[in-house]
């Protein structure tokens, strides 16, 4: 993937957790804003959950992406330089 490519796909994941994030908040303030109609704590655990889950996925995808755009080569010709060979 190109350099322009990753940030716009970065910008997108940001852009989706900042999303989750406010869209969470709204949430809460609304459930929390009429005393006949307030929030439970299992609606505010399923809520975290939901969020937490839905952010992992993101975080998941961004750390994998990152990882699969390391160019290992460097590494593992120093590494076999260093590794005493057998026998």
């Amino acid at each position: 993937m190109k350099n322009k490519e990753v940030t716009s796909l970065h910008d997108t994941q940001l852009a989706e957790i900042e999303r989750l994030i406010n869209e969470f908040k709204e949430k809460f303030k609304t459930r929390t804003s009429d005393e006949s109609n307030f929030i439970t704590i299992n609606e505010i655990e399923r809520m975290w959950g939901e969020l937490q889950n839905n952010t992992h996925n993101i975080y998941s995808d961004m750390i994998r992406e990152l990882m699969s755009g390391v160019n290992e080569k460097d590494l593992i010709r120093k590494k076999k330089g260093s590794t005493p060979k057998k026998g």
